[in-house]
């Protein structure tokens, strides 16, 4: 009998009793190109994605067939890549946000850094976390540089409802680290 034949719900049952499943809120963005979140920030970052990395396909005719090579590598929505987050009641973050965004082009004169950012002042870094909070891979976005501190509602009539606003990142690649 195949290994592929004996999966059934006892052994999918046993499986995910051992090994279990990574949960989405699992997660924390430690510093955004240089703006470090202190432990007492860490819980306003709402929600991100985990970015991507794509193979390029090299067709190759030979023969009248057509062979697929490998090329290089792209990083799809690496020019927009999202966050949401929760603002806290002093909105410390998007202050720190604003400053960063400030420091790429500041309106009030037309100065600014346009050059990609490179060592410490270039990395954001997204932490993969197990389920007791020890960090699992973390992820370094590099070149980073915020390009949109998105807007939130305000609104007089509703219950209190927290607000959170998106921001959007743009990196130049990513590399993984396992821990």
């Amino acid at each position: 009998m195949s290994i592929l034949t004996q999966q059934g719900i006892r052994n999918f049952h046993e499986v995910a009793g051992r090994k279990d499943f990574f949960r989405q809120n699992l997660f924390r963005i430690i510093n955004f190109g240089g703006n470090v979140l202190d432990q007492d920030e860490l819980i306003y970052i709402e929600s991100a994605t985990l970015p991507s990395k794509t193979i390029n396909n090299i067709a190759v005719p030979y023969m009248g067939l057509q062979f697929n090579v490998p090329g290089t590598v792209q990083y799809p929505n690496s020019n927009a890549w999202s966050i949401n987050i929760r603002m806290d009641a002093g909105l410390e973050i998007r202050e720190k946000l604003e400053g960063w965004m400030t420091n790429i082009f500041d309106d009030r004169d037309s100065t600014g850094d346009y050059s990609i950012p490179d060592g410490d002042d270039g990395i954001t870094t997204l932490l993969l976390l197990d389920k007791k909070g020890n960090t699992l891979r973390t992820y370094d976005l590099f070149g980073c540089y915020l390009t949109n501190l998105g807007e939130f509602t305000l609104n007089i009539g509703t219950a209190g409802d927290i607000v959170t606003a998106p921001a959007t990142i743009a990196y130049q690649y990513w590399r993984v680290r396992g821990n």
